[in-house]
């Protein structure tokens, strides 16, 4: 058990000032008092209506965590409290201090482990007065520290709050906050537990749950628009350099891009560097080649890097003193020297094996922190740095090629030669070609690739190996296919899919939608029809006019035909969008030449399927859109095929384009409405025809049903 004291420290240079504070662990009565308390003034723990229920209690939360080891709390008491749903966001345990410590400009942290069955945020108020104020009250607030990321459930979280004040401002009491988020949807009260409050100079947490940390949530966006980590690059022993971009969006601090890889040798010096936008920041690299799923960054004495740690190069780094230093090559950095995200090169390890490793890239202000510098005086995040993590893969010069199967071998087309152990060149497209056994043919083959394959896909948060299928209608008339170069990447292992001869059926092309086809010029029985909504106010389309479609309308009718739509296509070959209204000779089709600004006067129109205007397309692709807080394919962005900036958007109340981006005005919501068979009505016209069941009859006053009529299915409402 670790005891946590609450202290200050005082220049040397002046008198000490006494920051003692009573352990606040709970272990024994090292607090003055507990309650409850609720910033709303009208709340009912304030005015007396409620009183709130907290306990000191034996701790039974001591689980041991898979991921630490150890428990993240083995202390033996615990504080529990009851979130009541009547209180508000800010309605908290109180602890009253045996000793109070002073608030003073100089930035402290208050750690509080905190354990909760949902998570949310956490706040800490502190209560106080003002030294010089004799009359004010020993309950007045003084500070309110929130966490600005999600604190996760069921398990114990160091939770860390930056705290200062304008100094001679002595605190009180603690009110701690396990949930502040608004209570009105609660149907329940909720028991909250906390333990260890204490008060230092460390902005880290004592528990760090996962793998490569960040100080940062991984949602952090950026709070500067001046500066911006644009790509990471390496480039090996005089090659090509190879880079790595972060995406537009979303704009966070942190990015992930371990789906990318950098590629080595084993051996080999390389030159990492960055694409900032900005100045007077310094660059940091680390390799985790122990794959531990952590980085450690450590120096000697002079700061250079340690044996061992995971930090391979740095543009600077002086320690403390940020006035002059270091980068990782030695060279001493002074005054405007120090402005340089330039670092040195460094060596691939000899020894190290061929595999995946995840590499780190950082923008930070003289920090060696992989997780990035959160100190309140020099934060990342205020200083506008960033993080993007790639993976490293450390290779030879082939790749181990070897297939598993039964019924059938898979043959080099180049050679002919069988894959046991074949070296294939690196990095290169590689042919093969199916040789079934008497009676057998193939469905396809899939592709394992990577490194481990033996072994779990993913091992500390790294993926070492992934598959590829390959269906049999890719492969040519010689039966052969080339494995795309990204697969090359290290091990291969195909399996051919070798099935009795004569059973293969051709799959079927994934649909986004329920699809259906057109028979004769008319609808197939059982098309289902969609209704379409675009943007956040959830305009209808409609089948518009011969210029554009109008949004002017944001109430759904599914029995108006107008907005009406149904689908034929798939997600290869793209989709085509059909106006129940219009009927099945009319189309959406629109220009792929983007008139207006950024698309704003290409308008999307209903046209004759065997009259497309010239320079026009009726091919649609969707993608999901998470804009309006949906991840299901009932929201998405549309684009012409083969043009994925050309996404649709409500541009002055018109169905048109906005290829500057895509966000909740691009977003449609495309949701189910009815499945009609056949024509929905019988046309005055034909009210004089013989009309028969669909069992032959002849009817003479038809009523709601489907019908034969001219040898025609018709369905009358």
């Amino acid at each position: 058990m670790k005891y946590s004291k609450l202290f200050a420290l005082a220049a040397l240079a002046l008198p000490m000032v006494a920051f003692a504070q009573t352990e606040v662990t709970f272990e024994r009565q090292d607090y003055k008092s507990l309650g409850v308390y609720d910033t709303w003034e009208a709340s009912p723990f304030r005015t007396g209506a409620l009183s709130g229920n907290y306990a000191v209690i034996d701790n039974h939360l001591q689980y041991v965590d898979d991921q630490l080891g150890e428990a993240p709390n083995a202390s033996s008491k615990i504080l529990a409290v009851q979130r009541s749903r009547f209180g508000s966001n800010t309605f908290g345990v109180r602890v009253d201090l045996n000793t109070t410590f002073e608030l003073t400009t100089t930035t402290k942290y208050l750690h509080v482990k905190v354990y909760r069955p949902y998570g949310g945020r956490v706040m800490v108020v502190g209560l106080g007065k003002r030294t010089e104020r004799m009359d004010q009250s020993p309950q007045t607030e003084q500070f309110w520290a929130m966490s600005t990321t999600d604190i996760g459930a069921d398990k114990w979280q160091d939770v860390v709050l930056p705290i200062k004040g304008n100094g001679g401002i002595d605190i009180y009491s603690l009110v701690v906050v396990p949930d502040c988020e608004s209570p009105h949807n609660y149907t329940e009260d909720a028991i909250c537990y906390i333990d260890d409050i204490k008060v230092n100079n460390d902005p880290s947490s004592e528990l760090i749950y996962g793998y490569y940390q960040t100080a940062m949530g991984e949602e952090q966006e950026y709070t500067r628009s001046d500066r911006r980590l644009n790509s990471v690059k390496l480039q090996a022993n005089g090659s090509a350099i190879q880079t790595i971009s972060s995406p537009a969006t979303p704009n966070t601090v942190y990015v992930d891009m371990t789906a990318e890889q950098l590629l080595v040798k084993a051996g080999e010096t390389v030159i990492p560097s960055v694409a900032y936008t900005g100045g007077w920041m310094h660059a940091y690299a680390y390799v985790d080649y122990s794959n531990d799923g952590k980085f450690n960054a450590n120096v000697n004495d002079d700061l250079s890097i340690a044996e061992g740690s995971d930090l391979v190069s740095f543009s600077f780094y002086g320690g403390t003193d940020d006035s002059k230093g270091v980068n990782s090559a030695g060279t001493t950095l002074t005054g405007n020297a120090r402005n340089t995200l330039k670092m040195p090169s460094f060596k691939i390890p000899s020894d190290v094996k061929n595999g995946v490793y995840r590499m780190r890239y950082k923008v930070d202000w003289n920090s060696i922190d992989p997780a990035g510098c959160m100190d309140q005086s020099n934060s990342i995040i205020e200083n506008g740095g960033g993080i993007i993590d790639v993976m490293l893969n450390v290779h030879g010069d082939y790749c181990n090629v070897n297939d598993a199967n039964r019924n059938g071998e898979v043959l080099s087309a180049v050679d002919g030669e069988r894959l046991v152990t074949y070296q294939a060149p690196f990095g290169k497209e590689f042919r093969i070609r199916m040789n079934p056994e008497n009676g057998f043919e193939y469905g396809g083959v899939i592709v394992k690739y990577g490194y481990n394959l033996q072994g779990d896909s993913i091992v500390n948060g790294n993926v070492q190996w992934q598959k590829l299928f390959l269906e049999r209608q890719q492969f040519d008339e010689n039966d052969e296919i080339v494995i795309p170069a990204k697969c090359m990447c290290g091990d291969v292992e195909i399996e051919g899919l070798f099935i009795e001869e004569g059973t293969y059926q051709e799959p079927e092309k994934p649909t986004r939608y329920t699809t259906t086809t057109i028979e004769n010029g008319n609808f197939a029985d059982g098309t289902t029809w969609y209704t379409i909504q675009i943007g956040q106010q959830g305009y209808v389309l409609t089948n518009g006019n011969a210029n554009y479609i109008a949004l002017d309308n944001t109430v759904v009718d599914i029995e108006n035909k107008s907005q009406l739509w149904c689908f034929t296509g798939n997600d290869e070959d793209g989709y085509r969008l059909y106006n129940m209204q219009e009927g099945a000779g009319k189309v959406l089709a629109a220009p792929t030449q983007m008139y207006g600004d950024s698309g704003g006067s290409s308008f999307p129109t209903m046209q004759p399927v065997d009259a497309i205007r010239s320079g026009n397309t009726d091919l649609w692709m969707f993608e999901n859109s998470t804009s309006l807080g949906s991840k299901d394919v009932s929201h998405a962005y549309m684009y012409e095929k083969g043009t994925p900036s050309n996404k649709v958007n409500n541009r002055d109340n018109r169905l048109a384009f906005w290829t500057g981006g895509a966000d909740s005005g691009s977003t449609l919501q495309i949701y189910y409405a009815k499945t009609t068979t056949g024509i929905d009505d019988i046309k005055e016209t034909m009210k004089s025809d013989a009309i028969y069941d669909i069992k032959g009859n002849k009817v003479e006053a038809p009523v709601k049903g489907l019908y034969i009529v001219n040898g025609e299915k018709v369905y009358v409402k």
